[in-house]
């Protein structure tokens, strides 16, 4: 074999390890998201049960008992919160709409709360309950439809 071809396979092996650690990467962040498909069907309560923790934990924010409500979360550099916040204006006047900026104290630790790694995310509640739980972008139909389930 000559100079070339162990150059040639060399750079053929080397774009092969960095592509299987590209779709290796991406399998993992994947695997990160699935947890949304987890979050629906808790109710608030269970997500500040944290075992660690001895006495009240707050919640910071009133959350109705009763009710449907939409909790948004967004932040700086965030390309999608602008098309998000325009789904979020239409939805219904009847739904209760929390929108927090991770930027701020309350917002940080309603993000904890809800587990959000990627923004804008969506949850939407009903009677305390998660119904949905969008991460990206969440069309107005896809809420409502979530409230319908």
């Amino acid at each position: 074999m000559g100079f070339w071809e162990i150059l040639f396979l060399v750079l053929l092996f080397g774009v092969f390890g960095v592509t299987a650690f590209a779709v290796y990467r991406w399998w993992k962040f994947k695997k990160l998201l699935s947890y949304t498909k987890d979050m629906v069907g808790k109710r608030v309560e269970d997500l500040i049960n944290l075992p660690h923790l001895k006495g009240n934990v707050q919640l910071p924010i009133n959350i109705p008992k009763k009710g449907d409500v939409v909790i948004y979360f967004h932040g700086p550099n965030c390309k999608l919160c602008s098309k998000q916040e325009e789904e979020i204006r239409k939805l219904p006047k009847n739904l209760k709409v929390f929108k927090f900026d991770v930027r701020t104290k309350k917002g940080r630790a309603m993000a904890a709360l809800f587990r959000v790694l990627v923004l804008p995310t969506v949850a939407v509640l009903r009677d305390r309950t998660i119904k949905g739980y969008f991460t990206a972008f969440a069309t107005k139909d896809k809420i409502i439809e979530s409230l319908r389930k």
